[in-house]
């Protein structure tokens, strides 16, 4: 007779299966993380889906998807592994000390800013530990460079040879100079974009189409090239000087759009969502300092912005 407890152990296997399918879009990515074999990966899947009583997952030969209950699953699972994971941490506390020198890559325009702040704080608790932090838009394979640490602001993640943990959620905004507005304004529908100063961020993975979703699934915006740039600060600069529209990530804008300096254009639109991960290369004999890093992180955005990006 199964006890309880091994019951509980395989509910959390499951949602972990679970999760680190969903994240990376495949049953033989996760597997192949997790040292499994696909078929074991996809039968405890159809075993978590019986005892829940819903499908979490569509499967075709080409592609997976969640469906609307695995989505609201997932969300749910993400918090609860995260907290398990923040509670045992908790406990190992007391015996694992953050010290060394902990390698860090993130992209620039988070790392001056936002990152800055919340790694501050984490050295102030941690003194004795020691930081070279690189920052850099371009992608970095992080295990032949030799960081212990990444941090990403995507739509999705690509890779999927790291370990991802979420860390907070972000929007995309389209933005604008009230000067620039005064000019070439009223914009009136996302369409009208296309006769606009566009400016393109050369990293986004949607280039110059837009994806904003005014007219179903498939009806992103080819917007002109204006201006093409590898750094969303400089491109924030070009719009605060009215010089054309961008599509800014929250952390780069938030303090002109409270402030008025810049203005948000289709705010009602929807468009994919953005977050932040902290990434790392390996499960197995991850630092200390690490983890440290990552669940100070969770909670600093937690606490500093409660509510998601609106």
């Amino acid at each position: 007779m199964q006890t309880r407890k091994g019951t509980d152990m395989d509910k959390l296997q499951a949602m972990q299966l679970f999760r680190r399918v969903a994240e990376l879009g495949s049953f033989r990515r996760a597997a192949d993380e997790l040292d499994l074999s696909a078929s074991y990966v996809s039968r405890r899947i159809g075993q978590l889906e019986q005892e829940l009583g819903g499908r979490l997952m569509t499967r075709t030969t080409r592609q997976l998807a969640l469906t609307e209950t695995g989505a609201a699953y997932l969300e749910h699972c993400r918090k609860l592994l995260d907290e398990l994971a923040q509670a045992e941490d908790m406990v190992a506390h007391s015996t694992a000390h953050v010290t060394g020198r902990l390698r860090i890559n993130a992209p620039l325009s988070l790392g001056v800013g936002e990152l800055a702040e919340g790694l501050a704080d984490f050295m102030a608790e941690w003194p004795a530990l020691r930081l070279d932090v690189d920052l850099k838009d371009e992608y970095v394979d992080l295990a032949a460079a030799n960081y212990d640490l990444g941090f990403r602001v995507t739509t999705a993640l690509t890779d999927s040879s790291y370990v991802a943990r979420h860390i907070h959620d972000y929007r995309l905004h389209i933005c604008c100079a009230p000067a620039y507005l005064a000019r070439h304004g009223p914009l009136l529908a996302p369409t009208d974009l296309t006769r606009q100063r566009c400016f393109i961020y050369s990293h986004a993975l949607f280039g110059n189409r837009w994806p904003l979703r005014h007219a179903g699934p498939h009806s992103d915006i080819e917007v002109p090239n204006w201006v093409r740039t590898n750094n969303t600060l400089f491109m924030r600069g070009l719009i605060l000087r009215g010089l054309g529209i961008g599509i800014l990530p929250t952390f780069v804008c938030r303090e002109e759009l409270a402030s008025g300096a810049l203005v948000e254009l289709f705010p009602d639109v929807e468009r994919p969502s953005l977050a932040l991960f902290a990434i790392y290369p390996s499960r197995q004999l991850v630092a200390p300092r690490v983890t440290r890093c990552i669940e100070h992180l969770k909670q600093w955005y937690a606490q500093r912005y409660p509510t998601p990006a609106a």
